[in-house]
């Protein structure tokens, strides 16, 4: 049988079974995996990827995992209830590997404005609803269709084949890194992110920063008594909007060049200071989020905001004196890329045009992901890929489409025989 006619058999296999696959993502959907509370989803990936007959690893986490990415900010010290789980499928030998790597972990559902439960796993009008549907529980069930119909299709492979559902990429990535440190490694990787079809060798990088600004307590009535810390942040937040500003202009990427004006932009989510109307407040605290380009680092991340806050603090004596402290916390997701014509980018563009009887469009992702990290720190070639639709990532009513999760299932399939070559 020539690869055309595998290909055929495996697209045909996974037709044939979608009911079935679906209704594996309504029941995933019922399990809630929010922070900390991943274990009862894992459980049930790893149920579904024993039955396939892989060989699964489950573990938990442990803090000193994370060591391999020097720029990793925790978010908590226990991962307990929170295990990242692999699935292992080993080839004859000779081809090569492929890492289909996708977290676990949602946001959570919020208590208003969903039509049906969070959990439900609903299907109606092709979609399937739920927290996780999309981002991103959608494309873990993608990466187990294509491999169930390459398995159940007879079909043997040269190359090695990894299926991994990690924790923690809503809060910076403590599960790949703890899938990188225990060593699991492959010549390249997909991780089937909501892209919308988009096909993403290069993501973005995101750090969230704290910036404390003080200022001198005093009543107010004798306010000039006192330092308002409140308006001496407010000098800290037009130097970021200006810096936000030239940022636009100035760091520009080729696959970033679309509808979003500034991908890479600062954004202050929050501001506390002050105690009460009364009194002067004598210390307020700046929160946001930096996002980077796939040609810069962390420490060019870093840079960006600390020397807009010197610059702006030289420009007050009161600051001059008194400097605001930029703290670095919580999360961080390294940037990262691979090039447009890289083989593995080149695999998943032909196997979508295959799929999809058109050519694929190449962008880079609006939003940090775990492949910045597997490439850094990992060494690993990695595309972003997945169902989407990324507008509803986050959202209530969140939903993914099944014909777009069938369309990615069989690009993966198709990339997974050509990458790690048939028998």
């Amino acid at each position: 049988m020539n690869g055309k006619h595998i290909k055929e058999k495996v697209y045909q296999l996974l037709d044939e079974r979608a009911e079935e696959y679906f209704r594996y993502l309504g029941e995933f959907l019922h399990h809630p995996s929010t922070l900390g509370q991943e274990e009862s989803a894992q459980q049930y990936y790893a149920e579904l990827l024993q039955n396939l007959g892989l060989e699964v690893d489950l573990w938990y986490p442990q803090p000193q995992d994370m060591a391999c990415n020097p720029y990793f900010l925790p978010c908590r010290d226990d991962y307990a209830g929170s295990p990242d789980v692999v699935g292992i499928c080993k080839g004859s030998g000779g081809g090569r590997s492929l890492l289909l790597n996708g977290h676990v972990d949602v946001v959570p559902a919020g208590k208003n404005d969903w039509e049906d439960s969070p959990w439900s796993g609903l299907r109606k009008t092709g979609r399937v609803y739920g927290r996780g549907s999309s981002d991103m529980k959608g494309g873990l069930i993608a990466n187990l269709m294509a491999m169930d119909a390459i398995i159940k299709s007879g079909i043997k492979l040269k190359g090695d084949v990894l299926l991994a559902s990690v924790i923690g990429e809503e809060t910076g990535g403590a599960g790949t890194l703890s899938m990188l440190s225990r060593g699991y490694r492959a010549d390249g990787a997909i991780v089937p992110e909501p892209s919308d079809l988009n096909i993403c060798p290069v993501s973005l990088g995101v750090i969230w920063f704290r910036i404390r600004v003080k200022g001198l307590a005093a009543h107010a009535a004798n306010a000039y008594l006192g330092v308002n810390a409140i308006s001496k942040a407010t000098l800290i937040i037009q130097a970021l909007d200006t810096c936000n500003e030239e940022k636009r202009t100035r760091v520009q990427h080729p696959l970033y060049c679309g509808d979003n004006h500034n991908p890479f932009n600062i954004n202050m989510g929050q501001i506390h200071g002050g105690t009460i109307a009364t009194s002067v407040p004598d210390e307020v605290v700046i929160e946001g989020r930096i996002a980077f380009s796939p040609d810069e680092d962390v420490v060019d991340a870093k840079k960006v905001v600390e020397d807009a806050v010197v610059k702006a603090a030289e420009q007050d004596s009161w600051l001059r004196e008194h400097s605001p402290e930029v703290e670095w916390h919580s999360f961080c997701l390294n940037s990262g890329q691979i090039p447009t014509d890289h083989p593995l980018t080149t695999a998943v563009c032909h196997a979508y045009e295959e799929v999809a009887g058109e050519p694929p469009v190449i962008s880079g992702t609006p939003w940090g992901t775990d492949a910045g990290a597997m490439i850094r720190v990992g060494g690993i070639p990695t595309v972003v890929f997945g169902p989407g639709p990324n507008a509803k990532a986050h959202q209530a009513n969140e939903y993914v489409e099944e014909k777009k999760l069938l369309q990615v299932a069989k690009v993966i399939a198709s990339t997974i025989l050509d990458w790690c070559e048939v028998q």
